[in-house]
């Protein structure tokens, strides 16, 4: 493919942040028709409004292949607290270490952490696109475009080159709602796209989910108004695979080296949200400097792992039984 000259394309900063298609041989496009072998049969359950003809890069089989009862939409806002972009990150890396495939939308914000926990979690992630699968959007996040096609794939019904238009992007919800099994939503102001999608997927008798977060904050109000209305409170992984598998994360860990009881416990500190050094240390009663130490040493064993932002999270090892 030849790359086309960059161009605006719409109204909007963001709109001017899409990238030319891309060369190389990973984002070469293929095609699945509606009734083709290989088309997600999910998709199917839109009826009337199912796309007729699907554009991809990346792995097709990976498309084909997808079980509804494996996969898992995490959707949320584009300008997300702290909170919220280390609640997704998480949800995605252990859903997608439990074996899920995570779908979102690459938008920035929850969407992109969503995409690189999936990918942290030595996982699957499936991207779905309002712009040509081939088109970059948006253009800061390239590299993540690129780490998704290494092993998973980017679908959207445009055409391949059709840069993204605003009314594209509550169109596409629509699949990310048909594909997910699940449909969690991280974090979302009143009103916001995230939520079209969760209504989507209630149309579709899909589950929702939503991450409950602070009564005083703007992107806490969808979600707290969808768990008002009924939707499932989401507090961590477990809860999706309760909801998806009856089983918790017990189930998919695996066990790591044993661990001295002062090790043991900064790793139960820790539990499976995110914390900061101090956070642990007041968690488990240890002076800072001891905890960093043992922070070191817990992330050499695999039993946590840092963000750039300085927070520990666990892994999906757990100690053997003594």
């Amino acid at each position: 493919m030849r790359a086309s000259v960059e161009r605006p394309c719409g109204p909007g900063a963001d709109a001017a942040t899409a990238r030319p298609r891309l060369s190389d041989e990973r984002a070469r496009t293929w095609a699945l028709r509606r009734g083709e072998p290989g088309y997600p049969p999910a998709l199917l359950d839109l009826g009337t409004d199912v796309p007729g003809r699907l554009f991809g890069c990346g792995n097709r089989t990976l498309v084909g292949g997808l079980e509804l009862g494996h996969t898992v939409t995490i959707v949320g806002s584009r300008r997300p607290s702290s909170y919220g972009l280390r609640v997704a990150e998480d949800l995605g890396r252990l859903l997608a270490a439990a074996g899920l495939v995570v779908v979102s939308g690459m938008a920035r914000g929850i969407d992109a952490a969503a995409h690189r926990g999936a990918l942290a979690g030595a996982g699957v992630t499936l991207a779905v696109l309002g712009s040509g699968a081939d088109v970059v959007y948006p253009a800061s996040e390239r590299r993540l475009y690129r780490d998704i096609l290494s092993s998973g794939a980017v679908i959207s019904e445009a055409p391949p080159g059709q840069r993204p238009e605003p009314g594209a992007f509550p169109k596409r919800n629509r699949i990310m709602a048909a594909l997910g099994a699940i449909t969690v939503v991280v974090e979302a102001a009143q009103p916001s796209g995230s939520l079209i999608t969760a209504r989507q997927a209630l149309k579709l008798q899909r589950e929702v989910g939503a991450v409950p977060g602070p009564v005083t904050s703007r992107v806490s109000e969808g979600t707290n108004d969808l768990i008002a209305d009924g939707a499932a409170p989401i507090r961590g992984a477990q809860d999706v695979l309760d909801r998806l598998l009856g089983v918790g994360i017990e189930a998919i860990r695996r066990c790591g080296p044993p661990l001295e009881p002062e090790l043991a416990g900064v790793a139960e500190a820790i539990e499976l949200g995110s914390r900061t050094c101090d956070a642990v240390a007041a968690a488990s009663g240890m002076v800072a400097d001891g905890v960093a130490v043992a922070l070191a040493r817990l992330e050499l064993l695999g039993y946590v792992q840092s963000d750039p932002a300085g927070c520990y999270s666990r892994t999906t090892l757990i100690p053997p039984e003594s």
